[in-house]
């Protein structure tokens, strides 16, 4: 399992992050306090995650391919500082 934190400021952060989660197989969920919604849904994503930062969780670590890829550049840098910490 590996978590990232993320803070989405626009809508369409959001609406970019669920297309990139959807691209993958991976199990993800995103946590803000004890509520939590799949990843891959833009209507739970959208309602959970404006302005907040919440915990991307992925359930598996063979993500690796999601972590590596070319993303816009607001998921980008958090994704580098978890990878680098």
């Amino acid at each position: 399992m590996q978590k990232i934190e993320l803070k989405f400021d626009q809508p369409e952060e959001i609406i970019d992050f669920v297309r990139i989660m959807n691209r993958y197989e991976c199990d993800a969920d995103v946590k803000y306090g004890s509520m939590v919604v799949d990843a891959k849904s833009i209507v739970g994503v959208l309602s959970l995650a404006r302005s907040k930062t919440v915990e991307v969780i992925l359930h598996t670590d063979e993500c690796q391919n999601l972590l590596d890829e070319n993303v816009p550049r607001h998921i980008l840098i958090y994704i580098w500082i978890y990878k680098n910490k």
